[in-house]
């Protein structure tokens, strides 16, 4: 399965998953200027499927040779981390560790970026380059 298809897939079931939540006093509180600002799970679960399109659409690029097992792990530990925060944020009333991996796992995802970054110069750098 190529790139592009896996995290297409996962943002798909991503927009599924904030089709079928229900409303409820669960979010994510966020303070922004004084003011406190409630994301719910549905606006997260779009946000999220927005992001891998975003990289699915870079990794479609044809010009770029992407390294395979980078893009592995990167596709790897972003699910991951999607799949932990989901987890933990569901059980965070009833658990001290749900409450700890629902704050490390976006920092996780966020420093899994780091590959794609990393990917996607190395992919720059080896792109063909027209001959004069």
């Amino acid at each position: 399965m190529k790139a592009t298809e896996m995290f297409v897939m996962v943002a798909v079931i991503l927009l599924v998953f904030a089709l079928i939540t229900r409303p409820s006093g669960l979010g994510v509180s966020i303070t922004w200027g004084g003011t406190g600002y409630v994301l719910p799970p549905s606006f997260i679960c779009v946000v999220l499927a927005t992001m891998l399109c975003f990289i699915a659409s870079i990794y479609s690029l044809w010009m770029l040779l992407f390294n395979r097992i980078a893009t592995w792990w990167h596709f790897s530990l972003t699910t991951i981390g999607i799949g932990v925060f989901w987890l933990a944020f569901y059980r965070v009333p009833n658990s001290r560790t749900a409450v700890w991996a629902a704050f490390a796992a976006p920092a996780a995802i966020l420093l899994t970026q780091a590959t794609f970054v990393w990917n996607l110069i190395q992919a720059i750098i080896r792109m063909p380059r027209p001959h004069s």
